[in-house]
């Protein structure tokens, strides 16, 4: 997700903040719910890397990413 933005956006990895990556999207015009689920996935993301979680949820996240990233790719072209 951080290298979508990156890419995208043309932003720096020390950049990548939450405040940061929602005024960046908002201010590139892409839909307010979509900068809010991308935000939302990117706090279960971290919240994954250091406690247990089921493979069920790491799929759902996976899936969600991916519906997420298209659609954002769709409003920022």
């Amino acid at each position: 997700m951080h290298n979508f933005l990156k890419a995208k956006l043309h932003i720096e990895t020390s950049e990548m903040s939450k405040d940061n990556i929602k005024e960046i999207l908002l201010s590139k015009n892409a839909n307010a719910e979509a900068v809010n689920e991308f935000i939302a996935l990117t706090e279960n993301c971290e919240i994954a890397r250091y406690a247990p979680s089921s493979s069920a949820t790491i799929q759902k996240d996976y899936e969600k990413a991916v519906l997420i990233i298209s659609d954002l790719e769709k409003q920022l072209s």
